[in-house]
């Protein structure tokens, strides 16, 4: 990318402005972490409660110091093995910070979110910019997260609330960071990501624990507490066998194959190919991908194109929960509202 645009953007940030950028995981929204009007327009801008922390982004391991209050081994030992990644880090703040600094400029927070994309064009971008940036996902709150810049279009071209926006084509992974509290004495998962339980262990020596929303209030990171990534349409998530999967679709599709009850299918190519031929025309078939990889790349884009395409419910095959399939799960399970069938 032009180092003129960098700049343009770089200087966007300095004067309270918002700009999308691209990262490895998603789009970020990006504001001055330290510009409360800036970081309000953030939460504006998205329809953001106001006790839904943000993860500031990083440039430098100066940055991180400058403001983690005593990060203990195990965080700098991740650090040194992670960073630049997709791993964001809970850790109690410098005294020193204004109280608001990591969430609501109304609000308080105890502890600090950070991170340090990979992305070259989100690197360059604090690099020039030279400030922690607080950026949560580009995209309206509730909605799938955005993996493209058209993702980012279709959900704020039309209000006119960011000041620019970065292309930098597809996000590598698709799914956001994995956040890990490190205010303990050992590392909690609080969001799974591509950055799993095996790898911390394989890093550090210490087994990783799970927290969820009802353990700290607020909560200490995004994704816990409210409705994410969840598309327009009702969603059904399946459990089961192929065969089993593909005729629980055929049979709810062909209790209603009016063109105006459309039908989202999103399912692997061993489902798929045992409904091929089978389904009726009011149904889109998507398929998940061919990995686990494949599938957190692609799974916020699938359910962003069944809303342009007016579904009406969307059937969903589950992945399996190892590795970075638990951080897949994780998504398709907040996005389905927790609605999964055995069959």
């Amino acid at each position: 990318m032009a180092v003129e645009t960098i700049s343009k953007a770089a200087e966007i940030i300095k004067n309270g402005g918002l700009v999308a950028f691209p990262t490895e995981t998603v789009y970020g929204l990006g504001a001055d972490a330290f510009n409360p009007q800036a970081v309000a327009r953030v939460y504006l801008a998205k329809g953001r409660p106001g006790d839904n922390p943000l993860i500031l982004h990083i440039a430098t391991i100066e940055q991180f110091l400058e403001l983690a209050d005593s990060p203990p081994p195990y965080a700098m030992t991740l650090i040194k093995a992670c960073w630049p990644g997709p791993l964001t880090l809970i850790i109690k703040k410098k005294p020193h910070l204004p109280a608001w600094v990591g969430g609501h400029p109304n609000k308080t927070t105890q502890t600090i979110g950070i991170r340090m994309p990979s992305h070259p064009v989100a690197k360059a971008l604090l690099q020039a910019s030279n400030c922690p940036i607080a950026a949560p996902s580009a995209n309206k709150s509730g909605r799938p997260s955005p993996t493209t810049t058209s993702h980012v279009i279709d959900d704020f071209a039309a209000t006119g609330e960011l000041d620019m926006i970065l292309d930098g084509e597809n996000s590598d992974i698709g799914i956001e960071s994995t956040v890990v509290d490190m205010t303990g004495a050992y590392p909690v998962i609080l969001r799974p990501g591509s950055i799993t339980a095996e790898t911390i262990w394989e890093v550090t020596g210490l087994k990783s624990g799970t927290s969820t929303a009802a353990d700290t209030s607020p909560p200490r990171s995004p994704g816990m507490k409210y409705r994410h990534y969840a598309p327009k349409a009702p969603m059904q998530i399946l459990k089961g066998e192929p065969h089993n999967i593909a005729a629980y679709i055929l049979k709810q599709c062909t209790e209603n194959p009016s063109k105006e009850h459309q039908v989202g299918v999103l399912v692997t190519d061993s489902v798929n190919n045992i409904l091929s031929g089978k389904i009726p025309q009011n149904v889109e078939m998507m398929i998940l991908g061919n990995n686990n990889n494949d599938i957190a790349q692609n799974l916020f884009a699938h359910l962003r194109r069944f809303d342009k395409l007016n579904v009406k419910i969307i059937y969903t095959e589950a992945v399996l929960d190892t590795g970075i399939g638990i951080a897949i799960m994780d998504r398709m399970l907040k996005a389905a509202e927790g609605n999964v069938f055995e069959v």
